[in-house]
């Protein structure tokens, strides 16, 4: 009986030694973790940005004032942002800063032209990368890295199509379409998902996405008689299609937009149209909640309330908190499997967990209508 006593006391050894060596190998939990936010400050998009950016400094600062640790060391968080401008040089040079910068994670970019070139820079680095940007296909150019906060662009394709023909019973849709690849991307996840019989698509045209919507084109619009026109394009193609909507006299026709021409600027414009209404990928923090706790908090330390998606990259520091504290260990590997494993606490969305390929599993698009100003949600769903 001996030599089997022994056998299994150095059995032991061995195990408690393996373990030794491997915890000393783990890198050492360091004092401060920087986390980076690659967004626009400056340009037509800069709103947005600082948005993101005052919601990821608030969960900076609520975790440290709450002695976030990590195996039962406190650790120090850091925010590091970039202005990317809103463009997709700017936005390379701003992710190769922050990986200089020995970020933890990037939160960024916003839109999806600056995030098509950012997404395969990070994953090189293979550290986790939150963004909004919608594009169908970014997960896709990661390496297991990249997780998106909101629904795509397929998805809100389709949400498109069903409020298009139900919610607002179109029959006869004209699209007008950025030549990029937002426009597209969203056009034809649109065309897929519409009705194979019924309502159809009697017109449609793409613009520059520096050019603005013609009278020629409004023109095509009313000849087709058009009675909803989707715009899957930005503001200042939106406000050209009203105005020329107008001069052309085809103002008895509801028009429907996306996510980037919700905001408060585009609802306080006089409307020519018989409605207006917008999809949204990034639901209001007022429609969850603890929605009210969080704007409340944000209004308390920036003097305002957030204007877009704040609520967002708040709860996306959190889940990267959560992940870190739940790993016990900052290798990129083992942030990312949990990231993927768990239901990351957040603070404001009702779930944020993350599919196998970084999607949202459960993604919420809401509906809204402008009207005298404000946005009126009229239905929020993740099932469409």
């Amino acid at each position: 009986m001996t030599p089997i006593r022994t056998s299994i006391r150095l059995r032991s050894l061995w195990a408690v030694s393996l373990a030794a060596v491997l915890s000393a190998c783990s890198p050492p939990i360091p004092d401060t973790l920087k986390i980076g936010v690659l967004a626009p400050q400056t340009g037509p998009f800069a709103l947005r940005g600082k948005d993101l950016i005052n919601g990821a400094q608030l969960a900076v600062d609520e975790l440290n004032a709450a002695n976030y640790k990590i195996k039962g060391k406190p650790v120090k968080l850091e925010l590091v942002s970039v202005d990317d401008k809103g463009e997709v040089d700017g936005a390379k040079q701003g992710a190769e800063k922050l990986l200089a910068e020995g970020v933890m994670a990037v939160i960024g970019p916003l839109n999806t032209p600056q995030a098509v070139p950012v997404v395969p820079i990070v994953a090189a680095k293979g550290i986790p990368n939150f963004f909004t940007a919608t594009g169908a296909e970014l997960t896709g150019l990661g390496q297991g890295n990249a997780f998106r906060l909101l629904a795509n662009d397929d998805l809100q394709g389709k949400a498109l199509a069903i409020v298009a023909t139900s919610n607002l019973s179109g029959q006869r849709i004209a699209t007008v379409v950025e030549a990029g690849s937002y426009g597209r991307g969203l056009n034809k996840a649109f065309v897929a998902a519409m009705p194979k019989s019924g309502p159809q698509i009697v017109a449609t045209m793409e613009v520059g996405t520096k050019d603005n919507v013609t009278t020629e084109m409004a023109a095509k619009i009313k000849a087709a008689n058009a009675d909803v026109v989707v715009l899957f394009a930005r503001e200042p193609q939106l406000l050209s299609l009203f105005a020329s909507l107008k001069q052309v006299g085809h103002t008895d026709v509801t028009v429907l937009g996306t996510n980037v021409v919700r905001n408060k600027n585009v609802a306080a414009q006089p409307i020519p149209v018989k409605a207006f209404y917008a999809t949204a990928t990034a639901v209001d923090a007022g429609e969850f909640p603890n929605g009210k706790a969080f704007l409340d908090a944000f209004s308390a330390k920036f003097g305002a309330a957030p204007v877009w998606g704040a609520h967002y990259a708040y709860d996306a520091v959190y889940a990267l908190a959560d992940a870190a504290r739940r790993s016990e260990s900052l290798e990129s590997a083992d942030m990312l499997a949990t990231l993927k494993r768990i239901d990351p606490m957040t603070r404001v969305l009702q779930n944020m967990r993350f599919t196998e390929s970084g999607e949202q599993r459960y993604p919420n698009i809401g509906f809204y209508k402008a009207d005298r100003g404000v946005w009126n949600l009229q239905l929020v769903s993740a099932s469409w």
